[in-house]
C-alpha cells in the first residue's frame, strides 16, 4: 500500500471515529437540554412575568422551546442513524447552536444588553462539537456575520456597538483557536492509536510465528498475555487455559523471580539464563531463557523466551561423570575429589566440618608381582567397593592415585568414624574368612579432623592424614591391633 493509500485510509477511519464521538456528544446535548426545560419554563413564566420589552420574553420562550425540540428531533433521528448522515447531523445542529446563541444575545440587547448566551455557545461548541476546522470557520463567519447584523440593528450607541463587536469577534476567534487545538489533537490521537495497533498486531504475528516457546505476562502478577503453540506445547498446556499458567513455575523459588524482576528493571534485558524447570509433576526439563522488558497494551510486560537445553545438560552431565569419575572403581577421582575439598575449604562464612580419611590399601604390589595386575585391580575394586558401601549417601570417596583412597566425612565425630571404619575392617576380614578372593584385602587409614576457622592448606591437612596413614601401616606389618594416633588442628 501507497503512503498516499495509507494517508487516505487513515483520514478516513479517523472522521468516522470522530463523527461518532461528536454524534455520541450531540445525543448527551440532547438529552440535557430536554431535561433542562424545567428550568427554562421556571425562568420564561414565573422569574420574568414582568419584562420590560414584550418581545424580549416571546423570543425568549421560543428559543427555549427551540432546543427541548430539535434535541427531540435529534434522538429520534439518533434511533434511525445511517453512518454516513452523521457528519452532515453532527454539522448541521452545530451551525443550528451558534445561531441560537447568536439570536439569544441578539435578544438580551433588548433587555441586559450583554453577550453571554453567545460566547457561552461559542465556546460550548468549540469545546464540545470542535467539527472539522475547515467547515467551522465558514460556521463562524456565517454566525459572526448574522449576530452583527442584529447588533448593528439594535445597538444604538456606537462605542457600545464597537465594544461588543470586538468583544463577539475576539470570542470567536478565541473558540475556533480551541476548537482548532481540540480536533488536532484527537487527530494525532487517533494516529498514535491506530500506530499503536498496528504495532501491536504486528508483534502479535510475529510472536506466533517465532519458532521457539514464548511467553508474554505482565510485571506485577505474572498473568499471562500472549503464548504461542510452541510454549503450550513445551509446557503441557494443551488441557490447560493459559490464563491457568502460573508462571512462577518458571523459576526455582520466589526469590529467584524477585531477583529476575529487579534485574529487569535495571538492564531490561537479561540473555542465557540457565535453570530447570518443573514442567509437570514428573517431568523436569532444563531451559536457557531470555527476558525482555517490552511495551504491549499500554503497559510494561515481560517477554520470556525458552530453549530446551534438556539434551545438552544430560550430554553434559554424561561429560562431567565421565570427566570427574574413576573408570576402574566408578568413584570421583583425584581431580574431582581435590576439587571439592578446595572448595570446602574456601567457603568463607559457609565452610562445612569434616573429617578426612587417607586410605591405603594394604599389600597391592604384592599382589600385583603374585598374581598379576588384573587381580590388582580387583582388590583396588573390591576394597573400594566395601569402602563404600559403609559411608553415608552425604558423605564422598574417592580415588586419590593408585591404591590410595580418601573419605570425607560429613556432620560426624571421631568416634563415629572410628566405628565406620570398624565396620568395614570387619568386612574385610568376613570376605577374608571366605577364601573367595586369592588375596587377603586390608586398608590402613590416617584421620585428620577440620573445624571452620583452622588455619591450614588443604597440602598440609593431606599431609597430616598420610602420616597418620603411615603409622597404621606400620601396625599392619608389625601385626598390631591398636587405635592410630589422631592428630586433628
Amino acid at each position: 500500500m501507497s503512503f498516499a493509500a495509507k494517508d487516505f485510509k487513515t483520514s478516513t477511519g479517523f472522521l468516522r471515529y470522530y463523527n461518532d464521538v461528536l454524534f455520541e456528544r450531540l445525543r448527551l446535548v440532547s438529552l440535557m437540554l430536554i431535561f433542562t426545560y424545567p428550568c427554562f419554563f421556571v425562568v420564561d413564566f414565573i422569574l420574568l412575568r414582568k419584562p420590560l420589552v414584550p418581545i424580549y420574553k416571546e423570543i425568549l420562550i421560543s428559543v427555549h422551546i427551540f432546543g427541548p425540540v430539535i434535541s427531540v428531533i435529534f434522538l429520534m433521528i439518533y434511533r434511525r442513524h445511517q453512518q454516513a448522515s452523521k457528519e452532515s447531523v453532527v454539522k448541521w445542529y452545530t451551525l443550528i447552536y451558534l445561531l441560537v446563541g447568536a439570536v439569544s444575545s441578539i435578544n438580551s440587547q433588548l433587555l441586559t444588553g450583554n453577550l453571554y448566551a453567545y460566547i457561552i455557545i461559542l465556546f460550548g461548541v468549540a469545546v464540545i462539537f470542535p467539527i472539522r476546522p475547515k467547515m467551522l470557520i465558514y460556521f463562524l463567519i456565517i454566525v459572526q456575520s448574522f449576530f452583527i447584523s442584529g447588533l448593528y440593528l439594535l445597538e444604538k450607541n456606537q462605542i457600545e456597538f464597537i465594544l461588543k463587536l470586538v468583544n463577539s469577534t475576539g470570542a470567536v476567534v478565541i473558540s475556533y483557536v480551541v476548537a482548532y487545538s481540540f480536533y488536532t489533537y484527537q487527530k494525532k490521537d487517533y494516529i498514535n492509536k491506530q500506530k499503536l495497533c498496528q504495532n501491536e498486531e504486528s508483534f502479535r504475528r510475529l510472536f506466533h510465528l517465532n519458532p521457539n516457546p514464548l511467553v508474554l505476562t505482565t510485571i506485577d502478577n505474572g498473568e499471562v498475555l500472549l503464548i504461542n503453540k510452541q510454549a503450550i506445547e513445551y509446557y503441557h498446556l494443551k488441557d490447560v487455559e493459559p490464563v491457568q499458567f502460573d508462571t512462577r513455575c518458571l523459576f526455582k523459588t520466589e526469590e529467584e523471580r524477585l531477583e529476575i524482576l529487579n534485574r529487569l528493571e535495571k538492564e531490561n534485558s537479561i540473555k542465557n539464563y540457565v535453570i530447570e524447570q518443573q514442567i509437570t509433576v514428573d517431568l523436569k526439563k532444563w531451559a536457557l531463557l531470555h527476558f525482555e522488558s517490552v511495551d504491549y497494551l499500554d503497559q510494561t510486560c515481560i517477554l520470556i523466551g525458552t530453549t530446551d537445553i534438556t539434551d545438552m545438560k544430560e550430554k553434559e552431565s554424561e561429560l562431567v561423570l565421565h570427566a570427574s569419575m574413576d573408570i576402574l572403581t566408578g568413584v570421583r577421582n583425584r581431580r574431582s575429589g581435590i576439587e571439592l575439598l578446595r572448595g570446602l575449604l574456601n567457603s568463607g562464612q559457609n565452610t562445612k566440618e569434616f573429617i578426612l580419611s587417607f586410605i591405603d590399601i594394604n599389600d597391592l604390589k604384592k599382589v600385583n608381582d603374585r598374581y598379576g595386575h588384573s587381580i590388582g585391580d580387583d582388590l583396588i575394586k573390591t576394597s573400594c567397593d566395601i569402602i563404600h558401601s559403609q559411608i553415608d549417601q552425604e558423605d564422598v570417596l574417592f580415588r586419590y592415585g593408585g591404591d590410595e583412597f580418601i573419605v570425607i566425612f560429613y556432620q560426624k565425630q571421631m568416634e563415629q568414624v572410628q566405628q565406620v571404619w570398624a565396620t568395614i575392617q570387619c568386612h574385610f576380614q568376613n570376605l577374608n574368612n571366605t577364601k573367595e578372593k586369592p588375596y587377603t584385602i586390608s586398608a590402613s587409614y590416617g584421620l585428620y579432623h577440620y573445624k571452620p576457622g583452622t588455619v591450614i592448606s588443604l597440602d598440609e591437612i593431606l599431609e597430616i592424614a598420610d602420616r597418620e596413614m603411615y603409622k597404621n601401616k606400620a601396625i599392619h606389618k608389625n601385626k598390631l591391633t591398636s587405635v592410630p594416633v589422631i592428630n586433628s588442628k
